[in-house]
């Protein structure tokens, strides 16, 4: 970002910075509404909801951030029943949480809800790991709680969810609480999106240096490749900040290799519906030129041999 622009932004926040304040000293105050609008609460009762999703035969279902999945069977329902409950699994923590909610083209002759949320425990883990927290030590912003994030599919049978949830993608190695996954939906061509952030500090420019202050901590514990300006110089650099691979860690034995961090995941939609074996196959279809370091290169999920598209 040029330095014009910098300065421009720096001085925003600095003018808008006493007006923040005293809105928050201030008592809440209804908003007035342009002519034509109006505000009605369609959907209370909820916790943090994050995702809504509306299914054709009239049922609402909301996602919230702490896991629990309420459905609605109309617009003027007062008394939802809870879907499913992913609480344990779910790491409910800042920017973390369940965030990504989706249904099959076909809901509900095909039963299938699809789920975006940051997994309580690392990679490989088992949650909860944190519960819902990040002591001291590690601190979270200081060497981060690592943990890792789901793609999973859900069957509803009537209301509730019916067996156990099917975990498609389990990645996404993230340090800080900041930035974690993000949205899930179909697109026209039927097949699922995902995204993901990069997990990073906010604090500081971040190319994988932090994570050794405790004792016991080891710096860069995703295993991300720092971009080649830091790995140069001691100075971080712009384009090593926030999608500096902070969630794409180093490249282990094949065939598994790790998820860039800020890109968009493409699944297909017959490996979703359970028509293919092995986990579902997906690609990168969007990048941050400049930002994601390294190159695409084809890798591998476990346990599949379709290709997937990776920031090396």
């Amino acid at each position: 970002m040029p330095a014009r622009r910098l300065n421009l932004v720096a001085l925003t926040l600095l003018l808008l910075a006493p007006l923040v304040v005293l809105t928050a000293q201030q008592p809440a105050r209804a908003s007035t509404l342009p002519s034509g609008f109006r505000d009605s609460v369609v959907l209370s009762g909820l916790s943090n909801p994050t995702a809504v999703q509306f299914a054709a035969d009239g049922r609402v279902l909301v996602a919230q951030k702490n896991g629990v999945i309420k459905v609605f069977q109309s617009l003027t329902d007062t008394s939802p029943v809870t879907f499913a409950d992913l609480s344990a699994e779910v790491d409910d923590y800042w920017d973390r949480g369940l965030l990504g909610l989706a249904l099959d083209p076909a809901f509900p002759s095909s039963p299938y809800v699809y789920v975006l949320y940051t997994y309580d425990a690392p990679i490989g883990g088992t949650a909860p790991t944190w519960n819902d927290a990040c002591p001291t030590p590690p601190g979270a912003t200081t060497d981060g709680c690592l943990v890792s994030a789901r793609v999973s599919r859900l069957t509803a049978s009537g209301n509730t969810m019916t067996g156990s949830e099917q975990v498609l993608v389990e990645d996404w190695c993230q340090q800080f609480p900041s930035h974690s996954i993000g949205t899930l939906l179909f697109g026209r061509d039927g097949k699922l999106y995902v995204s993901g952030g990069d997990g990073a500090s906010f604090n500081n420019v971040d190319y994988g240096q932090y994570g050794a202050t405790y004792s016991g901590d080891k710096a860069n514990p995703c295993g991300a490749r720092p971009h080649r300006r830091a790995r140069r110089s001691a100075r971080p650099t712009p384009r090593a900040a926030r999608c500096a691979a902070r969630a794409s860690a180093a490249r282990p034995a094949r065939p598994r290799q790790r998820i860039g961090g800020c890109a968009l995941l493409r699944l297909q939609p017959q490996r979703l519906r359970g028509e293919l074996p092995g986990l579902p196959d997906g690609q990168l279809v969007h990048h941050r030129p400049g930002v994601l370091p390294g190159r695409i290169v084809p890798g591998h999920l476990v346990g599949d041999h379709a290709p997937l598209l990776l920031a090396e």
